[in-house]
């Protein structure tokens, strides 16, 4: 496992790298959650992981509940995030409840968005399953959802109390997903790191 660190203006946090990280969630996480947490993910990735973070917050002795929503960039929109505030009030989660995002770059947008402003602020934990999601969103804490005139127009900076990525989640990822992220990786080899991208041509010469 790596361990990187963020530091922001308002709050330095972690990013967990690694192999089997999930069933270590709990112990990897648990400085980083409050008493309770709130378990956000969607109809594709809870029968695949799901399981496993329950199993690993239980382990902690860290109370949850989880959320379950419609898949794709199609349901990030006022509707599905009102479907987030409806399970934290219906389940009473108070503000340092701790949202954790399990799923990609949309859950962890609306996620993120949805503690940035469910009672004024509160704290997130991003697991991003995605390979995008691990190199581009899930760090940095641009959240939001779209709009019919606009992607992504509304949203907020919010940075994650911690953000562990489990590399074994890329295994199930269909090909035209996981390309998706190595372009994201190469292009910031081109925007910043010749070196990094030199490794990359050499890799894949063509």
């Amino acid at each position: 496992m790596k361990t990187l660190t963020v530091h922001t203006p308002s709050h330095t946090y972690p990013i967990f790298i690694g192999n089997e990280l999930l069933p270590q969630a709990g112990s990897l996480l648990k400085p980083h959650l409050g008493k309770r947490a709130a378990i956000i993910t969607n109809e594709t990735v809870a029968p695949l992981y799901l399981g496993t973070l329950q199993t690993a917050l239980d382990a902690a002795g860290v109370s949850h509940f989880s959320i379950i929503l419609p898949d794709g960039e199609a349901h990030k929109n006022w509707q599905t995030l009102n479907l987030i505030f409806d399970g934290l009030m219906q389940n009473r989660a108070e503000r340092k409840t701790t949202l954790i995002a399990l799923g990609g770059g949309v859950i962890g947008d609306m996620t993120g968005f949805a503690a940035a402003t469910y009672q004024r602020g509160a704290p997130f934990v991003q697991i991003p399953t995605t390979l995008l999601s691990q190199v581009d969103s899930s760090v940095g804490g641009k959240t939001a959802i779209n709009h019919p005139l606009g992607k992504n127009m509304i949203g907020a900076f919010y940075q994650p109390q911690a953000v562990l990525a489990d590399l074994d989640t890329l295994h199930t990822l269909p090909v035209r997903e996981l390309s998706a992220g190595i372009a994201e990786v190469i292009k910031y080899g081109a925007l910043g790191d010749i070196s990094f991208l030199n490794g990359w041509n050499s890799i894949y010469p063509n």
